[in-house]
């Protein structure tokens, strides 16, 4: 059941524009996009997230027939406008509470399988290989960091996934082969603040 569940992730990742962009020219030795700026704080308190961007999030929200019943997914994204510097292209956080009973950070091996599953299913749909994969907590939750390289290795794909409560976030960026190391994905991913609200948490 748990490879049900990602088909409408996958899905709704696959509707952002350009998130398989095409092989850049040859980066030159200069400032990142990122670097240059100030980088902004965002309090979302519906997704109960704080997280610093390089750039105002649109969000866009689609409601999705799944096999545990209709499911409300939330995504999040900034285009980086200035695609010659950009080390990373696309910034994306997207999350799903699932029903009671469905998922729970507290079911370990539930968890862990929903994990490996979305970074295999994710590796398909971009018709990439997983270059390195490793279990990484987020705020003391359980989760999985990724990277998939796609495009015959000129693009690549960054996945930090975790689970909270019984919701479900994933935080990716989408880059080109040879614009930096990942420290811009770092900065994005290590942000990430959950914000518990008043009633009882997902």
């Amino acid at each position: 059941m748990v490879k049900l569940w990602l088909l409408p992730i996958l899905l709704l990742a696959s509707r952002l524009p350009a998130q398989t962009p095409m092989a850049a020219q040859e980066a030159e030795p200069v400032q990142s996009y990122e670097n240059e700026r100030r980088w902004e704080q965002i309090d979302d308190l519906e997704g109960r997230f704080r997280i610093l961007t390089p750039g105002p999030l649109e969000h866009k929200e689609d409601t999705l027939v799944t096999a545990v019943g209709e499911q409300v997914f939330h995504t999040y994204f900034f285009k980086v406008p200035d695609l010659e510097r950009a080390e990373n292209l696309i910034y994306v956080l997207s999350y799903v509470d699932y029903p009671e009973g469905a998922l729970n950070q507290d079911s370990t091996e539930l968890v862990a399988e929903l994990l490996s599953s979305t970074e295999e299913s994710a590796a398909e749909a971009l018709r990439g290989e997983v270059i390195y994969a490793t279990d990484r907590e987020v705020r003391g939750h359980p989760g999985r960091l990724w990277r998939i390289d796609y495009k015959d290795g000129e693009a690549n794909a960054r996945t930090l996934a975790f689970v909270i409560g019984r919701r479900y976030y994933e935080l990716k960026t989408f880059s080109l082969a040879g614009r930096g190391l990942g420290d811009a994905s770092d900065k994005f991913f290590r942000s990430f603040e959950y914000l518990p609200g008043s009633r009882s948490q997902p």
